[in-house]
């Protein structure tokens, strides 16, 4: 066990916990280099690897990404079940889609191959996210 957090400076040699990148843990290491008053190169007690001194187990790529996707701002639409959304469309005029069409948010499209589904979002100039019962599609409009 690592007691560095007693310690009030950290030397070459020294103990200290670290993110070992062959163990997948935060382990026990001994430091091998340092960067001023920081520990550059550590070796972990462990499995005897030597790599850069990690304090923490790095953040995932997919985890990020998915984190960033879940904070983007999404219509109170696209968060509804396909069921809700249906019956919300009973109701409502559907436009046929084609390429050169004009469509706003919250418009209702007869696609020939993907069937009914619900503008969610316009990119300018020419793009519109439309929610399908099986997926979500972003397709052109404006098209001349």
């Amino acid at each position: 066990m690592c007691y560095n957090y007693l310690m009030s400076k950290i030397a070459a040699s020294s103990e200290i916990e670290a993110y070992c990148t062959k163990c997948k843990l935060v382990l026990a290491h001994t430091v091998v280099t340092m960067d001023g008053t920081k520990p550059k190169r550590v070796q972990c007690n462990t499995c005897k690897g030597e790599h850069n001194y990690r304090a923490k187990k790095p953040a995932t790529k997919s985890t990020a990404a998915k984190k960033e996707k879940t904070t983007r701002g999404t219509s109170k639409k696209s968060r509804q079940s396909w069921e809700d959304t249906m019956k919300e469309a009973a109701d409502k005029p559907h436009k046929q889609y084609s390429m050169s069409g004009n469509f706003n948010e919250g418009e209702w499209i007869e696609h020939s191959t993907f069937g009914l589904g619900c503008v969610q979002a316009f990119s300018a100039p020419n793009k519109i996210t439309v929610r399908f019962a099986d997926s979500t599609r972003m397709l052109v409009c404006n098209y001349s």
